[in-house]
């Protein structure tokens, strides 16, 4: 197979005003979002939340593939009316698959679909799980937020017809990729949105990094996430270039394990991002 192209820039909008354009994605925003929930979402004691001892819905206590809901502490001031959190009109199930040990920084795209909500305020409740069935997404959106799932191969879990059933469930699908390691093709089948490790790790000819950065900006653009500034990105960014590595087993917030310390062989900041000036 020959060379990948690179991955394409998404259009720039320097040809209007910044402010307008800011304008216009706020709007965007107010048009899909609204300040409550249209669901039933607990104060971070509903049964989905698990704090290290299970939850009632699951009934099991929390392992290394809890399928409980682990927000973080950024996320739970969602319940603070004065942090600005928003819920949208109409949910999105994200699902976020590669292969199982794949190495293409599915962790990675699963980080950054949750932080890219978190960024912008979007009420998001992430997840892991194994086996996709429709009972159980459901019973996930109740809560109003946005559902992320992280997930690996369904052959072997899901027949053909019962992974028809709940694939209409999904409004978007991001598959992550690297070149020399083989893909999932039934998951590549029904995609809407491919990142490439490549991309991710991408250096440009000064050496810095820059690729993290446009796949974050291509990202965003697939999921709706309209009113992200360049700022806002290079905080996604620098979130997960910093993120905790557990020192063993797997922090369920994050989906972390104590393996994952390559970081796309780019080195930890150490201080966050300059801001522009206004």
């Amino acid at each position: 197979r020959g060379a990948r192209a690179p991955s394409p820039v998404p259009p720039a909008s320097n040809c209007r005003p910044a402010r307008l354009v800011q304008k216009m994605a706020t709007d965007a925003a107010a048009s899909r979002l609204m300040p409550t929930t249209g669901g039933t979402d607990p104060d971070n004691n509903g049964p989905f939340d698990c704090h290290g001892n299970g939850c009632r819905a699951t009934g099991t206590r929390c392992h290394s593939e809890c399928e409980g809901r682990h927000l973080d502490e950024v996320e739970c001031t969602r319940w603070d009316k004065d942090q600005g959190w928003r819920y949208p009109r109409q949910p999105s199930v994200v699902v976020t698959a590669s292969r199982d040990m794949g190495r293409t920084a599915s962790t990675w795209v699963f980080n950054a679909v949750r932080l890219l909500y978190r960024q912008g305020h979007e009420a998001c409740d992430s997840y892991w799980l194994r086996r996709l069935e429709p009972a159980r997404i459901q019973e996930r959106l109740q809560t109003g937020a946005h559902v992320l799932i992280k997930t690996h191969e369904w052959t072997g879990e899901l027949s053909q017809q019962q992974f028809d059933r709940v694939k209409p469930m999904f409004s978007h699908v991001v598959v992550s990729v690297r070149e020399g390691f083989p893909e999932d093709p039934d998951w590549m089948k029904v995609a809407t949105h491919i990142i490439h490790f490549e991309d991710i790790v991408e250096c440009d000819e000064a050496g810095g990094k820059v690729g993290a950065l446009r796949v974050l900006r291509a990202l965003a653009e697939h999921l709706g996430i309209t009113d992200l500034t360049d700022d806002d990105f290079k905080k996604v960014d620098y979130d997960l270039m910093t993120l905790p590595m557990p020192t063993r087993g797997c922090n369920q917030t994050t989906k972390l394990w104590h393996f994952h310390k390559r970081r796309g062989g780019r080195p930890v900041p150490t201080k966050p991002p300059e801001t522009s000036t206004p």
